[in-house]
C-alpha cells in the first residue's frame, strides 16, 4: 500500500542515530503530496551518519566533528533537517574563513559538570565539547567562549540550566542539540533589573556562528542576542519559547551583519521575534511563529530583510519595517489569525549568496513541530495542576511560562494556581488551549496581582476558561481593557479589575 513516506527514511545508517524522533509529517496531518514537494525526503537516498574518520586522540569510529559521538542524526544535501554544515550565512566564506566548522578536528572532550563546561568553553585550543545530562549552575553565569568550539548535546536531555554563553571577538563556534533554560529572575519579566543580563547566547563582534536544533526558554533577558557588528550567523531548527524577548540583532550603527534564520519555531513570546536592526542582510525563511503578544519580525532602520515562506499564527503585528532606509521583501508568507502589520514591501533587497531549499509555507508548522529543537522534542506533557510562585516554590516563576507548559488542544482541564505576589508581565491564555482555570492560591483576590506597564495585562482567548481570586490591573490608569476576554464561555469570580476596564 502506498503511504507516501516510509519510516525508514527517518532512520540513520548508523544504529546510534536511530534516536531521532519517529514522528513523520504524515502523522502531523500533512498530505503525502505536500511532503514530497518539500524535497526533504528522498527514499532513494536515505540519510547517513557523518563519516567515521577519527580525529587525533579520539576513539576509533568518532568523526572529527563529534556528531557520531553526540549521537546526532545527519542528513546530507540541501533541505536536510540535520545537516553536517550550516545552510545560510554561517556557511559563506568570508573574513578569511571558509565557513563554520566549530571545533572540528580538535580534541573531543566531555562536559558532565558546570566546572568542566566553564574550562572547556574558554580554552584556547579547538575543542568539540559533548554535553551530557543537565548541567545546573548554582548562580547565574555567562560563560566565556573562545574561537573554534563546538558544543554538542549528547542524545536526548542535555541542558544548561541558569547559565548562558558570551562570545566576544571570536569566530567559528557551533551550538547544537541541547536546551538553555531557567535563568529567569522572578518578577523581572521586562528584563530591566541592573543585574539582569541573562542571555542564552550573547555575541559581540563575532563571526561564523551556527546555532542549530537548540531550545532556549525562560531566561532572564534575551534568548539570543546578536550584537555589535557580528557577521555570518545562522540560526536553524531552534525552538524559542515562553519568554519576553526572543531574538535581537543590532546595538550598532554599522550595517555589516548578515544573518540567516530558517526553520525556527518561536512560540509564546512577547517581542523581538526577531528584531533586526541595521543588518546588511537578514534572510528569514521557513520559520514558524505562533502565540506572540507584542510583535513578530521587525526590521529597523537600514536593515535589509528578505522574508519568505514563513508561517505566522496568532501573532500581533507579525511583520513590519520601521525607521529610515533599509528594505523589506516579503514573499509567500502565511498569516493565520494574525492582527496588525503584515509586511508592506519597501526599499531594496538582496540575493542570498548561497543555495537553499524552501519548504512550502503551509508545510512549515508540522515540519518544525516534528523536527525543531533538540532530540526528544520540546512540547510539554499534560499536567492537571501547574503552580506559579515568585519565591521558587512553584513549578514556574511566571504566568507565561505556566501557560507555555500547557500543550495545545489540551485534552483535559488544567488549573494554573498562582501563589501570592505581584506578577508584572503581559499574560495570555492562548486560543489554541482550552478549559484553563487561572486562580489565586489563597482565595483572596488582593494577594495575587497581575499588572503590566501598558495595554492589556491579561488576555483570555482560551474557550471555557475560568478566572478566580485575582486582581488584574495596570501600573498606570489605562483608557481601555486591562482584562480582555475573547474566548467563548469564559467565567470569572472574585476578580478585581483596577486602572482599566474588562470585557
Amino acid at each position: 500500500m502506498a503511504t507516501g513516506l516510509r519510516l525508514q527514511v527517518l532512520e540513520m545508517a548508523n544504529p546510534h542515530d536511530i534516536t531521532i524522533r519517529r514522528r513523520t509529517l504524515l502523522s502531523a496531518g500533512l498530505a503525502a503530496g505536500t511532503l514530497a514537494s518539500t524535497g526533504l525526503f528522498n527514499e532513494a537516498a536515505p540519510a547517513v551518519a557523518a563519516p567515521a574518520v577519527a580525529a587525533e586522540g579520539a576513539p576509533p569510529g568518532v568523526g572529527p566533528n563529534g556528531f557520531v559521538e553526540a549521537e546526532l542524526p545527519t542528513k546530507r544535501g540541501p533541505g536536510g533537517f540535520w545537516t553536517v554544515a550550516p545552510e545560510g550565512f554561517a556557511g559563506v566564506a568570508s573574513h578569511g574563513r571558509g565557513g563554520t566548522t566549530g571545533g572540528a578536528g580538535g580534541r573531543l572532550v566531555h562536559a558532565d559538570t558546570p566546572d568542566q563546561l566553564r574550562v572547556f568553553a574558554k580554552s584556547a585550543e579547538p575543542l568539540v565539547v559533548i554535553l551530557r545530562g543537565e548541567l545546573v549552575f548554582g548562580q547565574y553565569e555567562k560563560l566565556t567562549v573562545t574561537s573554534n568550539k563546538s558544543f554538542l548535546g549528547a542524545g536526548e536531555g542535555a541542558a544548561v540550566v541558569n547559565a548562558g554563553f558570551k562570545l566576544v571577538n571570536v569566530a567559528n563556534v557551533v551550538f547544537r542539540n541541547f536546551t538553555v533554560r531557567d535563568s529567569y529572575i522572578p518578577g523581572d519579566f521586562v528584563g530591566k533589573r541592573p543585574d539582569n543580563d541573562r542571555d542564552g547566547i550573547q555575541m559581540d563582534t563575532s563571526t561564523h556562528v551556527w546555532v542549530d536544533h537548540m531550545h532556549f526558554t525562560r531566561l532572564g533577558d534575551g534568548l539570543v542576542d546578536i550584537r555589535k557588528d557580528c557577521d555570518n550567523v545562522t540560526l536553524s531548527w531552534n525552538v524559542f519559547s515562553d519568554h519576553n524577548k526572543a531574538l535581537g540583532e543590532g546595538w550598532t550603527q554599522n550595517v555589516v551583519t548578515r544573518v540567516t534564520l530558517h526553520h525556527n519555531w518561536i512560540r509564546n513570546t512577547h517581542q523581538r521575534n526577531a528584531s533586526l536592526d541595521n543588518t546588511a542582510a537578514s534572510h528569514v525563511y521557513n520559520n514558524y511563529l505562533e502565540n506572540i503578544s507584542s510583535y513578530g519580525m521587525l526590521g529597523r532602520n537600514a536593515a535589509l530583510l528578505l522574508v519568505e515562506g514563513n508561517y505566522f499564527r496568532d501573532v500581533r503585528n507579525p511583520l513590519h519595517h520601521q525607521g529610515p532606509g533599509g528594505g523589506l521583501a516579503a514573499r509567500n508568507n502565511v498569516f493565520d489569525e494574525c492582527t496588525g502589520n503584515t509586511g508592506e514591501e519597501r526599499g531594496g533587497t538582496f540575493d542570498p549568496p548561497y543555495s537553499y531549499s524552501l519548504t512550502p509555507a503551509k508545510a512549515v508548522p508540522a515540519l518544525v513541530r516534528a523536527f525543531g529543537g533538540p532530540l526528544g522534542g520540546t512540547e510539554p506533557a499534560l499536567r492537571k495542576v501547574i503552580t506559579v510562585a515568585l519565591d521558587g516554590t512553584g513549578d514556574f516563576a511566571s504566568i507565561r511560562a505556566a501557560i507555555g507548559a500547557i500543550p495545545p488542544k489540551n485534552p483535559a482541564a488544567v488549573t494554573v494556581l498562582v501563589k501570592p505576589g505581584i506578577y508584572h508581565e503581559p499574560s495570555v491564555l492562548w486560543g489554541d488551549r482550552r478549559n484553563i482555570t487561572l486562580a489565586g492560591a489563597t482565595g483572596n483576590a488582593s494577594d495575587v496581582v497581575l499588572t503590566n506597564s501598558e495595554g492589556v495585562t491579561l488576555l483570555v482567548a482560551a474557550d471555557g476558561s475560568t478566572l478566580r481570586d485575582l486582581t488584574i490591573t495596570s501600573d498606570t490608569p489605562q483608557p481601555g481593557h486591562v482584562l480582555q476576554l475573547t474566548g467563548r464561555g469564559v467565567t470569572y469570580s472574585n476578580v478585581t479589575v483596577l486602572n482599566g476596564t474588562s470585557g
